[in-house]
């Protein structure tokens, strides 16, 4: 599995092509992790131990990796089937998946305090515009294929998910820690969440976001 990496602010990111080579990492995070593999079919659990793979691979960068497990517990019902989260709150962690495409994305949580990362495969430019999701949006125009993974992963960021309605959220200049970020108005929130695009594969567009922490410089 060749994978590649980059980085914004804090932020490290890892991104390859799904892979059915990748069950050792997915062990290395626990017995949950594992047993989440097994009761999937072969396609979803090649993306999903590839996902694994890469947050290993992203956390590398960041920390010895002995030690570190990852929980998938739902923060809403329990079941093992929500977003991955380091045990032990050190580093906030986020995964996401264009097709075959996987990319991973990790920080400390000291300078952020949560993370989000979303990736769409670009078919002309990724500032055209998303009539698909116009719907969503009306009255207003729909969002770029950018903005649109900037909503994803400030969304994500923010850990309330589909109660969230998309249409409401608004991107404004200003950063902190991200790099040419966006700051993002959430509705229901008045912690602040930033959002930039962040390097990634040919052909894809992807966005990190991030929860700048109470001291975050300024």
């Amino acid at each position: 599995m060749t994978v590649e990496r980059g980085s914004i602010g804090p932020v490290r990111l890892a991104w390859t092509v799904a892979a059915p080579d990748s069950e050792e990492a997915v062990a290395r995070f626990g017995a949950s992790q594992r047993l989440r593999l097994t009761a999937m079919d072969p396609a979803r659990a090649a993306r999903f131990a590839t996902g694994r793979a890469l947050l290993a691979d992203a956390l590398g960068a960041l920390t010895p990796l002995d030690g570190i497990r990852l929980s998938s517990a739902c923060e809403r019902c329990g079941g093992d089937h929500g977003r991955p989260r380091v045990l032990g709150d050190r580093f906030g962690v986020s995964v996401s998946y264009a097709g075959e495409m996987v990319v991973a994305a990790a920080a400390r949580l000291d300078r952020v305090t949560a993370i989000g990362v979303d990736i769409e495969q670009v078919a002309s430019s990724d500032g055209t515009s998303l009539t698909e999701v116009a719907a969503l949006f009306a009255p207003r125009p729909p969002p770029t294929l950018r903005e649109w993974t900037l909503i994803e992963a400030a969304v994500k960021a923010d850990g309330r998910g589909l109660r969230v309605s998309v249409s409401e959220v608004r991107l404004d200049e200003g950063h902190l820690v991200l790099p040419g970020g966006f700051a993002v108005r959430m509705p229901g929130r008045t912690a602040s969440i930033e959002a930039a695009p962040a390097p990634g594969p040919a052909g894809f567009a992807v966005s990190v976001a991030v929860v700048p922490a109470a001291d975050a410089p300024r």
